[in-house]
């Protein structure tokens, strides 16, 4: 007997397969080390957030900052429908039986990604309620909003992804309505804007289903949707661990040879001009590196205070150096580099001074900010104190691990 297809059976499998891999790749990700810098860094947040709302002024942005905020955390976010290249061959005969295949995966990924919002939503709150006078109470009537907006959004992009233009015209119209939407539910009483956004988003979903009526399914377009959502989530982990799924792009950046062109002609320097023009032309290197700097530096010109600039700029340099040591391995797989008679100790010895060479640029370059906000003293000591741990780190922490990663 011909055994029938189960849509809902295939996506429990492939949901599980999933979630299989999430945590894999999620338990080298919170490691200990990541989650010990972590639990400092929210810490200090939590401190300096909590002191900057005792004294917060009333006529600060709150609603707006808040509006855009949860906006973006409703509106960017793909549909996991674990979609694969070669369902568009063998499941586009099955489309009508794919429907309960899709509702649940409508369905999950509103859930799944539904504690983005609640953790803007939860600390924005004091900040919130100190600014408008609102009550605390009023969270979980705005969690409920912002979970039926955010389920609005994932069955919008379902739908629009039938009609033309998905990735413009009708982001801009999610974008819009759900900017409208929240910052009438938090600048005024719920008793009259709750009915009002359920009619304005129940009115336009039925807009939409009236024009994707009778249009079928692009699967080309779902799965290349799913494939990009897989490849940013493989691009995350790849900073903590290779990713086999995940392939490197490389760019040329001929404007920045005079990085290693005063690395010297000679066989222990092998290693030295590899790591040096592979953090240059990688984009998953070089990229790591400048978002992690930028994000640092962002942080120490806005957060003022002489501790707080010293753990922030700790805390990254820790991080840079941390996700960077994988990139020891970036060479394994290159079988003329085995063949080549190079002393495994040159490579070592020459990967730590690249990764010493990248933390002592962060920490002057952090040090110069300190001193732009804590006078001279203050600045060279924050510098000092960067630059010792960078000794530490790369002396003693860096040969440990690596030890570690060959044995």
């Amino acid at each position: 007997m011909k055994k029938s297809f189960d849509s809902t059976v295939l996506f429990r499998e492939r949901f599980s397969a999933y979630t299989d891999e999430l945590n894999k790749y999620l338990r080298y990700m919170f490691n200990d080390h990541l989650l010990f810098v972590l639990i400092i860094g929210i810490g200090a947040g939590i401190f300096y957030y909590a002191d900057w709302v005792k004294h917060i002024s009333p006529s600060f942005p709150a609603v707006p900052l808040m509006v855009i905020l949860l906006t973006s955390a409703v509106c960017f976010g793909s549909i996991a429908t674990l979609l694969k290249r070669p369902d568009a061959v063998y499941l586009i005969v099955q489309e009508k039986e794919m429907g309960r295949y899709f509702k649940k995966a409508k369905w999950t990924s509103g859930l799944m990604q539904s504690y983005i919002f609640a953790i803007i939503l939860l600390a924005s709150l004091p900040m919130y309620v100190a600014v408008t006078s609102f009550p605390y109470s009023r969270f979980i009537p705005l969690f409920i909003m912002a979970l039926i907006l955010k389920f609005w959004n994932t069955y919008m992009q379902f739908e629009v992804a039938k009609l033309d233009n998905p990735d413009t015209t009708w982001m801009f119209f999610r974008v819009i309505l759900s900017a409208i939407s929240f910052y009438i539910l938090l600048a005024f009483s719920l008793l009259w804007t709750i009915p009002v956004v359920l009619i304005l988003l129940g009115s336009s979903f039925y807009w939409i289903l009236l024009k994707a009526k009778g249009k079928t399914l692009r699967w080309d377009y779902l799965i290349e949707k799913e494939e990009s959502r897989m490849n940013r989530f493989y691009r995350l982990v790849n900073l903590f661990t290779d990713v086999p799924h995940l392939k490197g792009t490389v760019r040329r950046r001929n404007y920045l040879d005079f990085l290693y062109r005063p690395i010297p002609y000679a066989k222990r320097k092998t290693f030295a001009y590899l790591f040096s023009r592979t953090f240059v032309r990688t984009n998953e290197y070089i990229g790591l590196y400048t978002r992690l700097t930028a994000i640092a530096l962002l942080l120490l010109i806005f957060i003022q205070g002489f501790y707080l600039n010293m753990i922030l700029s700790l805390l990254f340099i820790y991080l840079t150096g941390f996700q960077f040591i994988p990139m020891l391995k970036h060479f394994d797989g290159q079988m003329m580099l085995q063949l080549y008679p190079i002393q495994d100790s040159f490579r070592t010895r020459s990967f730590i001074h690249f990764i010493r060479i990248l933390l002592v640029a962060q920490a002057l370059l952090f040090g110069i900010i300190g001193i732009a906000q804590n006078g001279t003293i203050g600045g060279l000591l924050i510098v000092g104190v960067n630059l010792a741990f960078v000794v530490v780190f790369s002396f003693i922490y860096i040969p440990f691990r690596v030890k570690k990663m060959y044995t």
